[in-house]
Formats: C-alpha cells, structure tokens, sequence
C-alpha cells in the first residue's frame, strides 16, 4: 500500500506561505505593510521604484507637450509661406476689370481662407479702426481730413491671427 502524503505543512514551509501573502499587493494598505515587513534592502529599491515611475510619467508629459508645440510651430511656418500668394490673389481681384474673371478669384481666396480656417487662422480687421502701433503697422500717412485723422484709411496687406497670437499684422495707411 502507498503511503499517503501529509498534508500538514512543517513551520517552514508555513513562514514562506505567509510571506508570500504578505507580497501580493492589493489596494492601499496592504501595499504599506509589505514594505514594512520586508527588510530594509526592500524598501529602497520600491522607493526607487515609485520615483522612477513618476520621472516616466513627467516624461511622457514633457513629449506630449513638445510634440503639440512642435505641431503648432509647423502649422503657424505653413500659413506664413502661403500668405503672399494669398497677398498676389487680393491684388488680381482689384485689378480685375472683367467681372466673371474676378468671381472665379473670389472663388479661388475663399478656398484658401477655408482651409486656413480649419487651422484656426483668422484675418485681422483693421479698416476704419482708431491706429494702434500695437497692432498694425503703418507704412505711410495720408491726409484724408480731420474726421479720419487717426484711423486706419486703407489696408494694403492683411494681416492673420492664430489661436490668439498675430502671424502677421497689418499693413495700414494711416490718415492724417
């Protein structure tokens, strides 16, 4: 016949049993009293641990917001490349006579604008405004009489916002 195993554990084997219990982490405390039972060269490798954890996660957070900086960069250096032929296309609708040729200019600027209005690009009004050195830039004065003394009488380069920084001012006569 077979002997029969006992199934009574020997005091070792019920110390390592229970030291295995106290490592298994659950929610909060039992965590706290694992590092105090476990001997001191435990603990600091689980401190180490939790500053490692929280360096990783500045991290993470640093490239998160270098990487939306970076794309908003790239965006801001696209539209300033495409504003001078935005510039050329204003400056074909003025100087249009016929008037089917000047509709489909039209058509062509207002795609253009659309599309930098999904990136959130806006053009400055300035025409008619009182002149502020701090957002526009004036290249010449004209006399246009005591009531327009001060304003901004004609625009001659638009200028364009994003997300609340200017891109490029405008360009402004001012009267005198």
């Amino acid at each position: 016949m077979a002997k029969k195993e006992s199934k009574k554990k020997t005091a070792p084997e019920a110390e390592e049993a229970e030291e295995a219990k106290s490592f298994e982490f659950g929610s909060g405390g039992e965590a706290r009293e694992a590092e105090e039972q476990a001997p001191a060269e435990a603990v600091v490798p689980l401190s180490q641990y939790a500053r490692l954890q929280a360096d990783f996660e500045n991290f993470k957070k640093r490239n998160r917001d270098t990487a939306t900086r970076m794309y908003e960069e790239g965006v801001a250096d696209v539209v300033k490349d495409v504003m001078p032929t935005l510039d050329n296309i204003d400056t074909a609708i003025a100087f249009q006579k016929d008037e089917a040729h000047r509709q489909a200019l039209e058509l062509v600027r207002k795609a253009f604008t659309d599309v930098l209005g999904k990136y959130g690009v806006e053009e400055m009004t300035a025409l008619g405004e009182d002149f502020d050195p701090n957002r526009h830039e004036a290249l010449m004065n004209r006399d246009e009489g005591p009531e327009k003394s001060g304003k901004v009488v004609e625009v001659l380069k638009k200028g364009y916002t994003r997300g609340g920084k200017v891109l490029r001012y405008p360009m402004v006569v001012v009267g005198e």
